[in-house]
């Protein structure tokens, strides 16, 4: 795991993406918190928000990936006996055009409230996935079909600029492939163990009093 605490270093030297319409990135000597909102707190971005909790997971996610599929059943585990996680779920479709389909649909379902049921159903779907195994997921998830095709006309706009902004992120962070996460204080790249994950979520606890509250001027390198 690497610690985040240069992560908003990284994005001065970047323009906020133009498809980035509602979350723009920070300005140059934004406080870190400010920082990290980026990529925490995204209007558009599917959540599991418990009532009271104190971590924050972001995950770059792809739903042909291998690796993927065995982190996701370790979220699930960890969210499942931790009620003090949130998780912040970015779709970034990187295995194809069944992937991008998958990420719209899943995140069309949102508008439902079913994203983290389709999440979990297409996670589970037989490789590879085409459109019909796709629409089976949905289905399985208790999705109302015709409902989430309008949506995915109607939001069109939205999902389109989650999804560069999605990218755009993972970019930033330096993640190289799926999954990536943020887990607190720290990121991870690749595939995660629920033991790892769990380990991890201990030690971001024990740091995040302990963050410094404004930027440096200075580059800091992730150890």
């Amino acid at each position: 795991m690497k610690p985040v605490l240069g992560l908003a270093l990284i994005l001065l030297c970047f323009d906020a993406p133009a498809a980035a319409k509602k979350v723009a990135v920070p300005p140059t000597g934004a406080p870190i918190a400010e920082s990290r909102r980026y990529f925490t707190d995204d209007p558009d971005a599917p959540i599991h928000a418990p009532k009271s909790h104190d971590i924050t997971i972001v995950e770059y996610l792809d739903y042909q990936c291998p690796y993927c599929r065995t982190s996701a059943a370790a979220l699930k585990e960890l969210v499942k006996r931790d009620k003090k996680i949130r998780v912040v779920f970015r779709d970034w479709p990187i295995f194809g055009a069944e992937s991008e389909r998958a990420a719209r649909v899943a995140i069309a379902a949102k508008y439902q409230g079913k994203y983290v049921a389709v999440n979990d159903a297409l996670m589970n779907a037989p490789r590879p996935l085409t459109e019909a195994k796709i629409e089976a997921a949905a289905r399985k998830a208790r999705v109302n079909w015709p409902r989430l095709e309008a949506d995915l006309q109607a939001h069109l706009t939205d999902i389109d600029d989650l999804l560069e902004r999605n990218q755009e992120q993972a970019l930033l962070l330096g993640f190289k492939g799926t999954p990536g996460f943020i887990i607190g204080n720290f990121l991870s790249s690749g595939g995660i163990t629920y033991a790892g994950l769990q380990q991890t979520v201990r030690e971001a606890r024990g740091k995040a009093k302990g963050l410094p509250s404004t930027i440096r001027k200075s580059r800091l390198k992730n150890k």
